[in-house]
């Protein structure tokens, strides 16, 4: 190692039970799995719930049925995790509160993951990671909040994350080679995406993106990235301007 270099950051062991949780779309999602000393998680039990202006009444049964399947209390947890977005705005609340309450009520470890990042890998567990694909969800005002990935998950993001306008989506897709569009916002605009692009697949398939999360956060605890800080890719502003590229 070179006398600059910085000092190699040793894992941290995540052995247990371990809760997720997505609030940043209009599908919300529970997903509770194990991890094994070395990272492995078996045995997911997912419930999803909806719509999205009723997770603050929704989570919080969801939570308590997840755990009360598996026999669990919060304090058994070796993590906690949520997505911290981009998505809705109030959603994305509800969710940070939520773990940040369990985590500190509990002493339990928590961690933060991308909902783009969860998208991708959800949408390559389906149909295979060999793939590049422009990840979407609904930013609201008519825009896309997107991300583009060879693969799947946070090191596969190539580009992004950013705002489109859906009727660029695939403009944009094709012009940076991406094969297909997905994401929980191509159900909500699924004919301006596909517009004019037929070679592009457009994939329609509505996922609970907690599955996705708890791997994703499993991974970002042992590297020790556990931030919670919400990622909104907009100002408070209501008159922000969109960003096309």
């Amino acid at each position: 190692m070179r006398q600059s270099d910085p000092e190699p950051v040793a894992a941290a062991p995540i052995s247990g039970p371990v809760l997720a949780i997505d609030t940043t779309g209009t599908l919300g999602s529970v997903a509770l799995g194990f991890a094994g000393p070395e990272g492995a998680l078996t045995g997911d039990v997912v419930e999803g719930f909806e719509p999205s202006n009723l997770h603050s009444r929704n989570l919080l049964p969801a939570i308590r049925r997840v755990m009360a399947q598996a026999g669990l209390e919060t304090s058994d947890l070796a993590l906690l995790v949520a997505t911290r977005g981009p998505g809705s705005f109030t959603g994305l609340r509800i969710g940070l509160a939520t773990a940040q309450g369990f985590a500190l009520a509990a002493g339990v470890r928590a961690a933060g993951v991308s909902s783009l990042d969860a998208a991708a890998l959800a949408d390559a567990a389906a149909s295979g990671s060999g793939l590049r694909r422009l990840v979407v969800v609904d930013a609201l005002r008519g825009e896309l909040f997107a991300a583009l990935y060879d693969g799947a998950g946070p090191e596969a993001l190539v580009q992004g994350p950013c705002r489109l306008l859906p009727q660029d989506a695939a403009g944009w897709a094709g012009q940076h080679g991406a094969a297909r569009i997905c994401g929980p916002a191509v159900l909500r605009y699924r004919d301006a995406i596909g517009r004019g692009r037929p070679e592009i697949e457009i994939v329609e398939a509505r996922r609970a993106l907690a599955p996705a999360a708890l791997r994703l956060g499993v991974q970002a605890a042992r590297r020790r990235k556990t931030t919670l800080e919400p990622l909104y890719l907009r100002e408070p502003d209501i008159h922000g301007r969109s960003v096309t590229l």
